[in-house]
């Protein structure tokens, strides 16, 4: 008989309904829900959709903007076996259409902003039955609460998420119920309290589902769970329900402390912010520092096929530069060109353990190019030191080769953040792949400022080492960023800067 903890709804929720039956599992739009409330309304979703058909093993598509929904929907589908496609609303149609062609979904459950899309979609879709979320909300509404039978454990596939594309085109990454075990079982690593609460908000649509949501629930701390996670929306969040805990990238933060009054609003609850996604410049730290001084900093490294395979708290700049080390379980190297382990150099980052993904649906080579021996070749570069931490150099497109060494884009742009009147910095490498590469700065600047290529190139003189000198400077009213669907920036898009600017060179 399959223990029902091999289920990752029954794990992340369940459970916790059973051992802390009045304990707030999340907020939402000013309601709170105990764990057992919520547990009982996901049982009804559950019940809702077997009764249209939506059973285990059935491949099930989501068109929806609020985040309750997804959440509830998600974990029904958990738990009854249902694989779910986390799709992210913000796809173009010809995103969706692919993501429901290469899944050769069953069903996609669509909500009311997203019906004109749906329609349009069903007639090119054969095969695929369109659910409007409304007519399972309505039958939810009069079902059992009693728990539904389990449909998927262990390794049976529990969710399609996808890539972001900004290293080439989406993937559909397939994840098993022990691969979500591992990714929310994060927070067991991060210091909390009885009285921690998380913020999340509608990352929850691709693989933050697990990772931040599911988290949360899975130690049993309570989510703040918000439909826009943006600037506004986030401090205001903070204020009213008194977030201690959160996950962002740096664009994030930088974001906020130079472009919104964070100074108007109570921050004092926030006491651990999870930094990843892209590199953590000194300067970023500093203010930081400076706004949080009651914060405990930690980074993490880790992509949608492999979420959290680092944690480390920061101590200072120098642990600011890298990703922690290894979580539990999770074996990490770095290998040179023949597969051999290297440390204190720069080699490509191999990753194993229960959190990393089982493969790219549809795509056998790139599987086998990705999963060699139990290992997960990532596609980064980077460097291990004898501390056990890593360093990230990058992706291979991202790291700047200068013939005979590596340069970390962030080691030029947290100079060229020192320099009053710059917003934002990127720094990139071109031609892509090369040996040696010219480099191409773009930086934002701040609301008023007005600096020149000139300006900025006479700042550097003597900042930068004459090897590490871009041969071009471009001053851009904005960077390019991905749409991370939180309402805020999304990590930099180093190969937009690249597509938009090497012509200039």
């Amino acid at each position: 008989m399959q223990s029902p903890f091999g289920n990752y709804g029954y794990t992340v929720l369940t459970a916790n309904a059973l051992r802390t039956p009045d304990a707030i599992a999340l907020a939402y739009r000013g309601e709170a829900y105990s764990f057992d409330q919520l547990n009982r309304a996901v049982n009804q979703v559950a019940h809702a959709l077997i009764g249209r058909g939506v059973t285990a093993g059935k491949r099930t598509g989501s068109l929806m903007s609020d985040a309750f929904p997804i959440a509830k929907l998600y974990l029904a589908e958990a738990k009854t076996g249902v694989v779910t496609a986390a799709f992210n609303p913000y796809w173009d149609e010809t995103m969706t259409l692919s993501a429901i062609e290469t899944g050769a979904l069953d069903f996609v459950v669509y909500d009311a902003a997203h019906a004109a899309l749906a329609h349009a979609l069903e007639p090119r879709t054969p095969g695929v039955k369109w659910v409007a979320y409304e007519e399972i909300a309505d039958a939810a509404a009069t079902a059992s609460e009693a728990e539904p039978p389990l449909g998927g454990f262990d390794e049976d596939i529990m969710a399609f998420f996808y890539t972001s594309g900004t290293s080439g085109v989406s993937k559909t990454v397939v994840h098993t119920h022990n691969s979500c075990k591992a990714i929310s079982s994060v927070l067991l690593e991060i210091e909390r309290s009885q009285d921690s609460v998380w913020g999340t908000g509608p990352i929850i649509w691709g693989i933050g589902f697990v990772a931040t949501l599911g988290a949360a629930l899975y130690v049993g701390m309570k989510a703040a769970l918000e439909d826009d996670f943006g600037p506004a929306r986030f401090l205001e969040a903070v204020q009213r329900e008194r977030i201690s805990h959160a996950a962002m990238i740096p664009s994030q933060w930088a974001d906020l402390l130079s472009n919104h009054p964070h100074q108007d609003f109570d921050l004092s609850s926030l006491r651990m912010i999870i930094l990843g996604g892209e590199p953590m410049s000194g300067t970023l730290l500093a203010k930081l520092r400076e706004r949080l001084p009651q914060v405990s900093l930690y980074t993490f490294f880790g992509q949608t096929e492999s979420p959290y395979t680092c944690v480390g708290r920061i101590e200072d700049e120098a642990t600011a530069q890298t990703v922690g080390r290894a979580r539990i379980s999770v074996p990490l190297r770095t290998i040179d060109a023949a597969g051999n382990r290297v440390v204190g150099v720069p080699g490509e980052i191999a990753i194993s353990g229960p959190h990393v993904f089982k493969e790219y649906l549809g795509r056998p080579e790139d599987t086998a190019k990705a999963l060699k021996d139990g290992w997960f070749l990532c596609g980064d570069l980077g460097i291990i030191g004898e501390d056990g931490r890593l360093v990230v150099l990058g992706r291979r497109e991202d790291a700047i080769s200068r013939g005979d060494r590596f340069v970390r884009p962030i080691e030029i742009e947290e100079v060229v953040l020192t320099i009053p009147g710059v917003a934002e910095a990127g720094a990139i490498g071109t031609p892509a792949n090369a040996d040696r590469q010219k480099i191409i700065l773009a930086v934002s600047l701040q609301s008023g400022a007005q600096l020149s290529e000139a300006d900025i190139r006479q700042q550097l003189s003597g900042k930068l080492a004459a090897a590490d000198t871009p041969e071009l400077i471009v001053v851009a009213d904005e960077l390019p960023h991905g749409n991370d669907a939180s309402g805020g920036r999304g990590k930099l898009l180093r190969r937009a800067i690249r597509d938009q600017y090497e012509h200039l060179i």
